[in-house]
């Protein structure tokens, strides 16, 4: 996400009683720390808890890409459920023996023509051999599994 201002950044643990966490800069601040990958979907469940204690409804959007909205990037747009991630790249007039994509570990490549259109790297790991791809009435539809199943991608670029 982009953030702009000053921005504060705080942990805190729940258990055994709710206690103020230290962190390292520059490695808890990394994208790719386990604490970062948890957060949305712990502070989702805490606040369903919450929910349930105070009888009051309000709780966070859910993950993004989900419940059919397609989250908007510069030259894609992408959706997620728990085992997957759905990539649309907008082509107009596509030859299908023009186009090139590669999976990586953490990283996707769109070619069309030889140019590059979109290059990715990836908030997490996907199953490359569990990868395709398909030519959309106006674009290239990227289809992956997710590394680890189960987790809600709060974006898709790392």
């Amino acid at each position: 996400p982009n953030f702009y201002g000053d921005v504060f950044v705080g942990r805190v643990k729940s258990k055994p009683v709710l206690a103020n966490v230290g962190f390292n800069k520059d490695k808890d601040m990394d994208p790719g720390s386990e604490w970062i990958k948890r957060a949305t979907s712990e502070n989702l469940a805490w606040q369903q808890e919450l929910k349930k204690v105070t009888n009051k409804s309000e709780t966070q959007p859910a993950a993004v890409g989900t419940e059919g909205q397609a989250a908007k990037e510069e030259n894609f747009s992408w959706t997620q459920d728990d085992e997957e991630i759905e990539i649309a790249v907008p082509v107009s007039d596509i030859n299908k023996k023009l186009v090139q994509v590669s999976f990586f570990n953490r990283a996707i490549k769109v070619k069309y023509d030889k140019a590059e259109l979109v290059s990715i790297n990836l908030y997490n790991g996907i199953e490359v051999d569990g990868c395709t791809w398909t030519i959309g009435s106006s674009s290239i539809v990227i289809t992956c599994e997710k590394g680890d199943k189960g987790i809600m991608w709060p974006r898709i670029q790392s």
